[in-house]
């Protein structure tokens, strides 16, 4: 698994160099970006120059792929399409993508859960991408989160059996412990469930705080992830701190690591 770090969480950083420079300086594999992805040319240097891979990139969409009209979710298509070929052009692995926060956009009179009609949009919204996704070589990652942000997709096993639901390329789903705790989930059993589609998992204590011992039962999610042989990305989104603070939890979590693999 490739232990990485979102460029938010390090308090200290105020450019991008520093934020790979300090990524490296905790013990990370690679590196998470959000809005610093838009310089593609500086972040392939940083990554040369520090060895230090892009893996997930948060596509944080202004407009939400569900939104009310067409003309909407055809720009929220652009802007994804635009993430995608900058992510590809990094050498990401994958793109993070939340459908749609908070309650539904779209307006049906003929369905009575919304969802429905909302998964279907959003089907063949992702047929539209798949191309495009396959020739920049990432893959999107749905992420689940819990309900006081959205309504649609609110554990991994959810966005599984979406894509259990017809053939489906490059697009996956994530796993947050942040979200699954808030939820009350058996977070080994949404791995158990999601596992064939898991994409990415994102690491951080109750109130987006750093792993560490007390919080979340790291152990057993690990095990469960060993279990489902999953080796992709995992990385830390938690609020901002020292790297000091950042490198002793990494440290933690390595060792929480080396036990699941025995």
């Amino acid at each position: 698994m490739l232990l990485t770090g979102a460029e938010m969480i390090f308090a200290e950083a105020t450019s991008l160099e520093e934020k790979f420079a300090l990524c490296q300086r905790a013990g990370f594999d690679g590196i998470d970006l959000r809005d610093s992805i838009v310089h593609t040319d500086l972040v392939r240097a940083l990554v040369e120059r520090y060895q230090m891979p892009v893996a997930m990139v948060y596509s944080a969409l202004p407009i939400p792929l569900l939104s009310e009209t067409v003309q909407q979710r055809a720009q929220a298509v652009e802007l994804l399409t635009e993430k995608i070929h900058a992510a590809g052009t990094v050498g990401a692995l994958g793109l993070v993508l939340v459908p749609v926060f908070g309650p539904a956009r779209i307006q049906v009179r003929s369905i009575s859960d919304i969802r429905q009609a909302e998964q279907v949009v959003l089907d063949c919204l992702l047929t539209e991408l798949e191309p495009i996704l396959a020739a920049s070589g990432v893959y999107l990652a749905i992420e689940p989160l819990n309900q006081t942000e959205t309504h649609l997709f609110n554990s991994p096993s959810a966005v599984a059996q979406f894509l259990d639901a017809g053939p489906r390329s490059g697009v996956k789903t994530m796993a947050d412990t942040y979200h699954m705790d808030r939820e009350r989930q058996d977070m080994a059993y949404e791995v158990e469930a999601s596992e064939r589609h898991l994409g990415c998992i994102h690491l951080s204590g109750p109130d987006r705080t750093l792993p560490g011992p007390g919080t979340i039962d790291f152990a057993r999610l690990f095990r469960a992830l060993i279990q489902a042989k999953y080796n992709g990305p995992m990385g830390y989104e938690s609020r901002p701190y020292t790297t000091e603070e950042i490198t002793q939890s990494v440290a933690y979590i390595r060792g929480l690591l080396r036990q699941a693999i025995g």
